[in-house]
């Protein structure tokens, strides 16, 4: 049984409804609303939930009803539930009044039919069982593979984004995963996802030439020139100031070679004397010679073996990107290693150069020789990582297309490991084998129900239940269904085909119809939820009374000695009308239970803002207490006059109830049933009052019209035509009005 609805959106003019603030349900529901408030379309959504499927004018609907156990019925329709829904739908649906072949046939059970019955209602819950064991697998496996493939979709799009391989879709991705065999490959360490990204993004490199330093035989040289430091010159005859000043001897020795085969001095043209150029040439001897020859020589050999490596040759930039980091880490270590050696080989020239300066002095040298491995390791590591880099450019097509086929299974493992893709495809195996055992089953099972049905579906009896119906209705066998040959219904009156049936028949035999129905393939009346909307629409008065009893004998039962004593003997009955005679011949039963059993409402339709829309209330006293719309109407506009509100909800009824009252108080007093116009002026005699009025009630009254819901009258402008309507009436019958009000 419903307890209350949560929330209509999107559904005619049920815009945004929220039923949060309404009263519960009870097992009897009474609806009332004057026509086009909603009344229809509130029926179409529980009709919704009979045909477990979205109306077609509103498919973009939402609704949301709770059941007294918590369970929700919204527009997924998730959960099933029986639901019979009388309305217009329903006549258009399963009545043709205008064909020859009458209504679609409908079966009853008879009692030799039990043990058909019993078997049809197992075969039929087996078969409900099955339908959804089947579409649950189903949904499984359709949420798996949506799963697989809006990874596979967005590993495509990230290989295609990230990759030079231009068009690739999730298709391109099924030989990688026929290589895997059933089984993910194991992840790439970082370095070699690193070096494979580099080989993709990276340009084409110029060979680099061949890096190459002069080391050969520096232990042997440095030996000799260490040597040469403190070797001494075997001369006697040497001039101590030359010896001592070497910065003088130096310039000597200069001049010396200059004066050879001179006798007179170049600087001073002074006479050499033969003394002096002896002693001259005994300190710079044959072995002073050799000895500053040799430190010379020395000095040239080690200047050789400086490192120079140009920085214009080997730039970081000349090397592919996924060796720059190593690029960068062996110059470093080359530049350490070689400015260690020049630095001591640099050394070891500045000594010579002072030996050189001053042969006679003994030159003392701790400077230890170099260690050659670091520079020749970080030599050996340059050269290779320079092999390296003119290797990839002379494999550069082929090792780019390497790593971007690396990088595409690197992206597919990765994107298949995060959803887990064999664990996914083995349990879609599970659910497939599942789904299809259950249709095997289905198709065997639907055989034998089809069977089963055609024994039971028999026109006549069908025929005799539902005259049965049109009898208790009438209260005579008037109208009549008689079965054709071939198994068709059409209706009789008397001996004579039916036409030209009244509005009021039509509906009359409709619900029959539908009331027969509620009976069909089985189904249980307790178990079901029945909404009756506007079963008396067109009918006239006796009709309305033979279907107020009619329903009430159908769906009620009252046993003074029973607890509780009133039962619905449907799950739970709602009925909506127009009527306000019919709402209050309906409720004057439904009343006299308490209020857990019976409630009522009202739709109301009101303009918020231009917008029409309807909500659903708890339906005031002012109609559940009086049988006369009328004096409901009077209620209204009395209230508005003694609390006036601008609210636009309250001011949009106004004009249509204004007119309708008055067109009330005029059909009884004066007997005026075409219009407002013709008689107005008999209570409102003021010319000027009576026009203000009149316009009043035809611009503002939009019951019918949604550009008039655009339309509100301003305030003040209601206030008065209402107050002077009100007192039309008072001044033109007091002791009328003054009954009016006495009930307020």
């Amino acid at each position: 049984m419903f307890k209350k609805i949560s929330k209509i959106q999107n559904l005619g003019v049920f815009h945004n409804f929220s039923g949060a603030a309404l009263p519960e349900f009870a097992p009897f529901n009474l609806i009332y609303g004057w026509n086009y408030s909603g009344k229809t379309t509130l029926s179409r959504m529980f009709r919704c939930l009979e045909n477990g499927q979205h109306h077609p004018d509103y498919t973009n609907a939402s609704f949301s009803l709770e059941e007294m156990d918590g369970t929700i019925h919204d527009q997924r329709f998730a959960h099933p539930c029986i639901v019979r829904v009388f309305n217009e739908d329903f006549r258009k649906d399963n009545l043709l009044w205008d064909e020859a072949d009458g209504f679609n046939p409908i079966f009853l059970l008879g009692s030799e039919n039990i043990d058909l019955t019993n078997d049809l209602n197992e075969k039929e819950s087996k078969h409900a069982a099955l339908v959804i064991e089947r579409d649950e697998a189903g949904q499984e496996v359709k949420k798996r593979e949506a799963v697989i493939s809006k990874a596979e979709t967005d590993c495509a799009t990230q290989i295609s984004k990230e990759l030079p391989v231009g068009r690739f879709i999730k298709t391109s991705l099924r030989p990688i995963f026929a290589e895997w065999n059933g089984v993910l490959p194991p992840e790439l360490d970082v370095e070699t996802l690193k070096t494979a990204r580099a080989k993709v993004s990276a340009e084409q490199k110029q060979p680099i030439k061949n890096l190459s330093l002069n080391l050969e035989a520096i232990d042997e040289i440095w030996k000799r020139a260490v040597g040469h430091l403190t070797e001494e010159i075997g001369s006697s005859e040497t001039i101590s100031r030359l010896v001592d000043h070497p910065e003088i001897g130096v310039w000597v020795e200069e001049g010396h070679s200059l004066h050879k085969d001179k006798d007179h001095c170049e600087f001073c043209e002074a006479p050499l004397s033969p003394e002096r150029l002896k002693a001259l040439n005994e300190h710079f001897s044959d072995e002073f010679g050799r000895l500053k020859s040799k430190v010379t020589i020395a000095v040239s050999e080690i200047e050789k073996r400086i490192v120079d490596i140009s920085p214009v040759d080997y730039p970081q930039s000349a090397f592919y990107v996924d060796y720059q980091d190593e690029h960068s880490g062996i110059w470093k270590e080359l530049d350490q290693t070689t400015a260690h050696l020049n630095n001591s080989l640099q050394k070891l020239i500045e000594a010579l150069n002072q030996k050189k300066s001053n042969p006679f002095e003994k030159i003392q040298f701790d400077v230890e020789a170099p260690n050659l491995e670091p520079v020749k390791l970080a030599l050996e590591k340059a050269r290779s990582l320079i092999l390296k880099n003119n290797d990839r450019t002379e494999q550069f097509s082929k090792e780019r297309d390497a790593a971007i086929e690396t990088l595409k299974r690197h992206y597919a493992s990765e994107a298949m490991r995060r959803i887990d893709r064999f664990k996914l495809l083995a349990e879609i195996q599970e659910h497939k084998a599942v789904q299809q055992s259950a249709s095997n089953s289905l198709t065997a099972l639907e055989a034998e129900i089809l069977s089963l049905q055609a024994q039971l579906s028999q026109a006549n009896k069908g025929a005799v239940a539902i005259n049965d119906t049109l009898v208790r209705f009438f209260g005579k066998a008037d109208l009549q269904v008689k079965v054709t040959q071939d198994d068709k219904y059409v209706l009789m009156r008397g001996s004579q085909q039916a036409r030209n049936l009244s509005e009021g028949e039509r509906t009359a035999i409709a619900f029959c119809y539908f009331v027969t129905k509620l009976q069909e393939n089985g189904n249980e009346l307790a178990n079901t939820v029945v909404y009756i909307d506007d079963p008396i629409s067109s009918l006239d008065s006796h009709h309305l009374l033979h279907i107020n009893a009619f329903i009430r004998d159908t769906f009620y039962k009252f046993d003074p000695t029973a607890n509780p004593k009133h039962t619905c003997l449907a799950k739970q009955l709602f009925v909506s009308t127009h009527n306000y005679e019919f709402f209050h011949l309906t409720w004057d039963w439904m009343s006299k239970m308490k209020r857990e059993h019976s409630s009522a409402f009202l739709i109301e339709r009101t303009d918020a803002n231009g917008l029409i829309c309807s909500h659903i209330i708890e339906c005031p006293d002012a109609i559940k207490l009086y049988r006369s719309e009328y004096l409901f109407l009077f209620h209204q506009l009395s209230a508005y006059q003694d609390a006036p509100s601008s609210d636009p909800q309250v001011i949009f009824n106004l004009g249509n109830m204004a007119r309708r009252f008055i067109e009330g108080y005029l059909a009884f007093k004066l007997f005026e049933h075409v219009n407002v116009d013709s008689k107005l002026d008999q209570i409102i005699t003021d010319p000027v009052n009576c026009e203000r009025a009149r316009k009043f009630m035809h611009f503002y009254s939009h019951t019918l019209n949604r550009a008039g819901g655009m339309r509100l009258p301003d305030m003040s402008e209601a206030q008065a035509v209402v107050t002077l309507l009100l007192d039309a009436v008072r001044n033109h019958d007091p002791i009328h009005y003054g009954a009016m009000a006495a009930t307020r």
